[in-house]
């Protein structure tokens, strides 16, 4: 079965994986020039040697799928525990330790997070720069068509047996609606369009040959920030830079301000936790993550259009939890599902 997947974060390269290892030809689109979704490292700093998480700091596993992923990387060293000395800020002032640790472990990537969209891309024919414009569907007197046909904002087209979506829900919908009128999706679309998500700016920071602090992490509980993360924590003979990543509210009203100023507001936060010096990094740059995670979920795996002839299915965070975890479990459920199915 030729099966054309929508995005490759991690729940469309999880549900690839599985699907091309069955024998299935799979081919993942993807809009931008690099897969993981949020799993996303920025090379920069002098010679572009830093490396940093600008998406996701860290992560947990939790579902049984998950955790199984989680021991595979280890294994082949892409990712380390860490996190066990996070501090917190209100503030007011800074606390040496988080008021509300649990004793879960926390990982975060060796060489960046990156490796992880990469490692699972192996497995699958990726195309990057390539912006899915809609679907087409051709109904049972198709003669020798296939079902789906996708199509490109570049006006060319991919052929396919069966389509999985793998975008956050605001985009999955804008590529669905257009399908209403040929095959029964208005359901999928009335639920994933009651879905939101929380917008956040990174601001990427960095300070050369600068002392690091101890703390490998700091949750904030400021008007500003959410979360810093030390990058020079996570990999030695890294300069030291950080990762700061800004809160719902913060992130949404400056949604259309100039870039120049949100720089500036986030600095003058980790000042106040960390002191003058940051305030005059050697490099920064400033990425907004519209879809950074989902507000409401939904109740279920994934979406699937049940009929036989017409294999339709949606996959991604917003589905059971707003995590990598539920992305990757996602997709893979979708997948063994599918290949139960269609043998």
């Amino acid at each position: 079965m030729v099966i054309g997947i929508i995005g490759a974060g991690i729940s469309g390269l999880a549900a690839g994986r599985i699907l091309a290892g069955a024998g299935h030809d799979v081919t993942i689109f993807e809009k931008s020039n690099g897969y993981g979704g949020r799993a996303a490292t920025r090379y920069a700093g002098n010679q572009l040697k830093s490396k940093v998480d600008h998406g996701l700091p860290m992560f947990t596993a939790t579902s049984p799928e998950f955790r199984d992923f989680t021991n595979e990387l280890l294994e082949n060293n892409l990712i380390q525990e860490w996190g066990r000395s996070i501090s917190t800020f209100d503030g007011h002032g800074t606390y040496s330790k988080n008021p509300n640790s649990s004793d879960e472990i926390t990982y975060t990537s060796v060489e960046g997070m990156n490796r992880i969209g990469h490692y699972l891309s192996r497995w699958v024919d990726i195309k990057k720069n390539s912006k899915v414009g809609g679907l087409t569907h051709f109904g049972e007197n198709r003669n020798n068509r296939k079902p789906w046909i996708i199509n490109f904002t570049s006006s060319s087209t991919f052929s396919a047996d069966a389509v999985i979506i793998a975008l956050p829900a605001p985009q999955a919908y804008g590529i669905l609606a257009m399908t209403i009128d040929q095959i029964e999706t208005l359901k999928i679309v009335r639920e994933i369009d009651e879905v939101q998500y929380r917008p956040a700016y990174s601001l990427m920071v960095g300070y050369g040959e600068k002392t690091s602090p101890l703390w490998e992490g700091m949750i904030c509980k400021s008007p500003v920030l959410e979360f810093i993360s030390n990058e020079a924590s996570k990999r030695k003979n890294q300069e030291t830079s950080f990762v700061l990543h800004g809160n719902e509210s913060f992130s949404r009203k400056h949604l259309k301000s100039d870039k120049e100023l949100i720089t500036k507001l986030m600095l003058a936060e980790f000042a106040e936790a960390e002191g003058g010096w940051v305030t005059s990094p050697e490099w920064h740059q400033l990425h907004l993550w519209r879809y950074s995670r989902p507000k409401k979920v939904l109740n279920r795996s994934y979406f699937d259009i049940e009929t036989d002839d017409t294999p339709l299915a949606l996959i991604g965070d917003y589905f059971d939890g707003d995590t990598i975890d539920a992305a990757y479990r996602s997709g893979v459920l979708l997948a063994k599902n599918w290949l139960a199915k269609f043998k």
